[in-house]
């Protein structure tokens, strides 16, 4: 999901380049409301061998609006149902971070505003170089300012982009003392947007890769991958062979394979289970921990005005979802499962559409609590795994 900032409040969405194409696919998705998806169901229970739980659960602090009171009730949730705190920062103080300067005061209190929302969570730390086929925005006195002059037509393994992105790593690092980090987030989409920077972002990633675990060999470091891409190559459905192969060129240098997955995205709610199975079917061999990084599922029809395109969601299939994807992060020992909203966020939408890609409402569903705050049967799936205590993991 890609960060575009609306008074201070951080609203997120895909690459619209890969987004229009997945969402393409969706006209014909099954229709809601079969006795199959009536959104009830037996008590969910994860089998816990001991009565432990293999994995940590968490979300991002994504507000459902603009209010004190959203982000006092985002707070309150995250504090009851999360052990882990997904920060997704994608824009770069490129300027600062090359000439070791002060970062702008107003970034420091965001940082600091991020830090204190979960104290003793443990912490995901999600960054990004870039997006597509240039680099990422600028932060300086806010997020999402255009790259800076000097930094404009410099590809991702130009000498000053690789030493301000570390820099920057190794500041962000200092700060919020992560315990995993992504230093990069779903790559496969720039390889998707532009195959010629590829081999660019490789260097770039390599070389970040391994300064860092040089200084932090217990860190773990890593990019994610949108696994709906690798699933979806335009109108085909078939699996986006090109891009996997192009990602296995940084498998080496990732501690995790962290997944991103959507699957509504590309019409594969009917098909979690051969989602997952191909999963762990192309990434098994690396015998390295999973990890969902982000991930949601539509629980409401929403139709895109002008576009026409449908998704077909519902409870019954967001609880599925859940469902499938925790008992096999539980049977898989994930590294932890990232659910990237906790509430829909309608109220937002209703403030910034105006100004927004329709797009941009394409996970407005996805929240375990819905617009007014009720529970969804997925939230209780999830609540039943979360009361699992955490065991913590064997060191590998």
């Amino acid at each position: 999901m890609r960060v575009i900032p609306e008074r201070r409040v951080v609203m997120c969405a895909a690459s619209l380049a890969g987004l229009g194409v997945l969402l393409a696919g969706l006209h014909a998705a099954p229709a809601p409301g079969t006795a199959a998806e009536s959104g009830a169901g037996a008590a969910f229970r994860l089998a816990a061998p001991g009565g432990k739980r293999a994995f940590r659960m968490g979300f991002t602090p994504f507000p459902y609006d603009t209010t004190l009171e959203a982000l006092v009730d985002g707070k309150r949730f995250l504090s009851q149902n999360a052990d882990i705190i997904a920060q997704h920062m994608e824009s770069v103080p490129w300027t600062e971070a090359l000439e070791n300067k002060p970062f702008h005061k107003n970034l420091t209190a965001e940082w600091q505003r991020r830090k204190d929302l979960l104290p003793g969570a443990r912490v995901y730390l999600g960054l990004s170089p870039g997006r597509g086929n240039a680099l990422s925005n600028y932060w300086g006195e806010k997020e999402n300012l255009p790259v800076p002059a000097a930094f404009a037509n410099k590809s991702f393994d130009d000498p000053d982009v690789k030493r301000a992105y570390l820099n920057y790593c190794e500041r962000a690092v200092a700060f919020f003392r992560p315990d995993y980090l992504g230093i990069g987030i779903e790559v496969n989409e720039l390889y998707g947007a532009s195959p010629a920077r590829w081999a660019a972002y490789v260097e770039l990633h390599r070389h970040v890769y391994r300064e860092l675990k040089r200084k932090h060999p217990r860190l773990r470091v890593f990019a994610s991958f949108t696994l709906h891409n690798l699933l979806n190559h335009g109108a085909s459905g078939k699996e986006n062979t090109d891009m996997l192969r192009a990602f296995r060129q940084i498998m080496p240098c990732n501690d995790l394979v962290a997944v991103s997955f959507y699957p509504f995205l590309a019409g594969l709610s009917g098909d979690v289970d051969t989602s997952l199975a191909w999963l762990t079917r192309s990434f098994d061999a690396y015998d390295k921990p999973y990890a969902f990084v982000e991930t949601g599922e539509a629980a409401e029809k929403l139709t895109f005005p002008k576009s026409g395109i449908v998704i077909a969601g519902t409870p019954a299939r967001q609880r599925a979802y859940y469902e499938k994807l925790l008992r096999l992060a539980q049977t898989r020992r994930f590294a932890f499962v990232i659910s990237y909203l906790y509430r829909d966020y309608d109220a937002l939408w209703d403030k910034i559409q105006a100004s927004s890609p329709e797009f941009f409402a394409a996970w407005r569903d996805c929240g375990l609590v819905d617009e007014k705050g009720v529970k969804r049967p997925a939230c209780r799936v999830w609540e039943s795994a979360f009361q699992t205590p955490f065991e913590t993991p064997p060191p590998r």
